[in-house]
């Protein structure tokens, strides 16, 4: 493609002022409309970009993840996944590939589009035990680990056109989340103590003796005050703000924080940022206080909406940007950024579909994720007499499939690689993967990967090197031989081509 077509694409925004680009797609300066956004990018070294210099010049390397970002200029940046692009591409009739480069880009956002929609709607309902570290932002060191809520399956954008970004219907699941919690926020009395001329609620004698016998003039009374729990309330709040710095609004305001927000969020201060964890952790701590005064489901509603508010507030990197807004408040915010690393997601996702493969194929077997088994130990030496044996390396697959006896069938890896053809996979993915099938002892080892176009059907392997085959060719197979297997799986229908 000729430079001036790149550049003409990357400029290209729609009607709503979404820039789309893809994974591994180098950015540098000129690729930019406006050079701020190319600046801020840089100065917040997001984790879904790598910063290069190549030939003196600093450019931005997108990384494995799905991410929408507003940029200073008030438009958006729409990062999507590049891994089933050539598969995609190969479906397209001949009277596609005839049409111009943007009509083909523009399908190709389209494409990609609707399978991560699909991928994060079936995530929804896998209920697998696995938290979705796929939604896993860029937490700092020194944040906690949130339990990440399972995306309601309202998560597809609410609207009928195809042509819409991934993220419309995250923001408005989570949008409602935090409404819903705050229309039932969870009130109690407390006790509010005065010592003054003038009474107000009733008298302690024993305080009112111990403390005021010198001024008998003055009243020490109690009384108590039906008050909202305002550390809830100033963490939805805050969560609330940053919310809205990823709406489609490009400027910030006193009254856009406060658009939709139920009454009892109105004027609620936003909390600091270096109150945030702790504030998250007290409110996990008295989770047992709040919850009394609920039923089960609006006690799931607040808890959700806790974790949500946690999850929005962990993504991208804290404190003042050069870029000011209107809200002093809303400089303290993380930047309007959403990411989630497809590694994760990718993953998630099929180990969800294995689940259901194993439930209709493998009857009383179950799916494991990520089991640990210790692999390396540390040598006893003269000096060092002690009993207990110290591991020093375990081994963690992705999942494992066990038997009704307990014994190991599989051992699987999932890799969010792209494969020009199966038998192309790594020397690396083919030793991590024997280390684990020796080592549990089990018949088969399965690597899993993204479909591609030349990389459509299952390849079996085998220890001895005269047995290896393609799954579809005959040949009698030794019993007992352990056998290796790469296997694709297809983003455009969510389908294990086992």
């Amino acid at each position: 493609m000729q430079n001036t077509d790149r550049q003409r694409l990357l400029h290209l925004s729609d009607s709503n002022g979404v820039v789309s680009c893809f994974e591994h797609q180098r950015l540098s300066r000129e690729d930019f409309a406006h050079a701020a956004d190319f600046e801020y990018l840089i100065e917040q070294e997001l984790p879904c970009f790598s910063i290069e210099v190549k030939r003196g010049q600093l450019s931005l390397v997108i990384s494995h993840y799905l991410a929408k970002i507003i940029l200073p200029s008030g438009l958006t940046l729409e990062i999507l996944p590049k891994i089933s692009l050539d598969e995609a591409s190969n479906a397209k009739s001949n009277s596609l590939k005839s049409q111009p480069e943007l009509a083909k880009r523009q399908a190709d956002i389209v494409h990609a589009r609707q399978w991560v929609t699909v991928m994060l709607e079936d995530i929804s309902t896998d209920n697998l035990a696995k938290q979705i570290t796929a939604l896993n932002l860029a937490a700092k060191a020194d944040f906690s680990i949130p339990s990440y809520p399972n995306i309601p399956f309202q998560l597809a954008s609410t609207s009928l056109s195809l042509d819409k970004p991934w993220y419309e219907g995250l923001l408005a699941t989570i949008r409602e989340a935090l409404q819903q919690a705050a229309m039932i926020l969870p009130n109690r009395y407390q006790t509010q103590v005065n010592n003054q001329p003038k009474a107000q609620g009733k008298i302690n004698l024993a305080a009112q003796l111990k403390n005021n016998w010198h001024r008998p003039h003055y009243l020490y009374t109690e009384q108590a005050v039906f008050e909202t729990d305002q550390v809830l309330a100033q963490f939805l709040a805050t969560a609330w703000q940053q919310l809205q710095k990823l709406s489609s609004q490009p400027t910030l305001n006193e009254t856009s924080f406060d658009q939709k927000l139920p009454s009892s969020l109105q004027g609620v201060m936003a909390l600091p940022p270096q109150s945030w964890a702790p504030t998250y952790q007290q409110l996990r701590n008295n989770a047992a206080i709040w919850r009394s005064q609920f039923g089960v489901l609006q006690a799931q509603t607040v808890t959700q909406a806790i974790e949500w508010g946690w999850w929005l507030l962990t993504q991208g990197g804290a404190g003042e940007s050069i870029y000011s807004t209107d809200n002093p408040s809303a400089a303290e915010l993380p930047i309007a950024a959403l990411m989630i690393n497809m590694n994760h997601a990718f993953e998630r996702w099929v180990l969800g579909k294995l689940q259901n493969w194993v439930a209709q194929n493998l009857a009383n077997s179950q799916l494991i994720i990520q089991p640990s088994f210790d692999w390396l130990y540390l040598k006893p030496t003269a000096s060092n007499l002690d009993p207990n044996i110290k591991v020093i390396q375990k081994l963690i697959p992705d999942a494992c499939i066990v038997t009704k006896d307990g014994a190991i069938s599989h051992v699987l890896d999932i890799k969010y690689k792209a494969l020009s053809q199966a038998n192309q996979v790594s020397g690396a993915d083919w030793q991590q993967l024997y280390s684990y099938k020796q080592h549990l002892k089990c018949q088969n080892a399965w690597l899993i990967y993204p479909k591609a176009k030349n990389f459509t059907q299952r390849l079996d392997v085998y220890d001895n090197f005269n047995e290896n085959r393609h799954s579809n060719q005959e040949g009698n197979v030794l019993k007992g031989v352990t056998q290796m297997s790469v296997i694709p799986f297809d983003p455009q229908q969510g389908l294990l081509l086992i």
